[in-house]
């Protein structure tokens, strides 16, 4: 298509063919995009800190919290689980088929209202997220191999990565935020 068809038009540092310039500040806009939802930042002398701190833990005590999410730490990944999810650990564990374990490295929980976030994990004890270790196996062959052509060098090396499959029992928040 010949260059002086096109209707180009400058926007910033582009060129864009075929749009109206109302289109193109909307589009190549350098401003973030709005966003309904409010974040509360809490100032720690402020009572509006006290009363969503009891709402809280009112949540917790009556096990109203809908269904909990929590993002664990487990060598060296985040995973992001609620009840019931399928996890796969791209590691070893070391627990065996059928074992229940606690994942106690727990960055952040939440529920339908509220999220409480570690800097960087939260308090030992405050959530347990327990889990059963449904299946231990290896990964599909990887091959990877070295060749450089007309000088009979070719060098292959053959690689099954161990994972663990778990299942995620139960969120829990074993006691008051402070």
């Amino acid at each position: 298509m010949c260059a002086r068809l096109l209707n180009y038009v400058e926007c910033g540092k582009y060129f864009c063919a075929h749009l109206p310039p109302r289109l193109v500040r909307s589009l190549h806009s350098d401003s973030p995009p709005k966003s309904n939802a409010q974040q509360i930042i809490l100032d720690p002398e402020d009572n509006s800190k006290k009363s969503i701190l009891s709402n809280i833990n009112n949540q917790i005590k009556g096990e109203q919290t809908g269904r909990l999410f929590s993002v664990v730490y487990i060598r060296g990944k985040q995973h992001k689980v609620t009840s019931d999810d399928l996890l796969k650990v791209l590691t070893d564990i070391g627990a065996p088929v059928g074992e229940k374990i606690i994942l106690d490295k727990v960055m952040c929980v939440g529920g339908r209202d509220f999220s409480l976030f570690g800097r960087p994990l939260l308090p030992p004890g405050m959530v347990t997220v327990q889990a059963t270790v449904v299946e231990k196996a290896l990964s599909r062959t990887k091959i990877f191999q070295k060749f450089k052509k007309r000088e009979n060098y070719r060098k292959i090396r053959l690689n099954r990565d161990r994972w663990t499959l778990l299942r995620v029992n139960d969120i829990k928040i074993n006691r008051q935020v402070d």
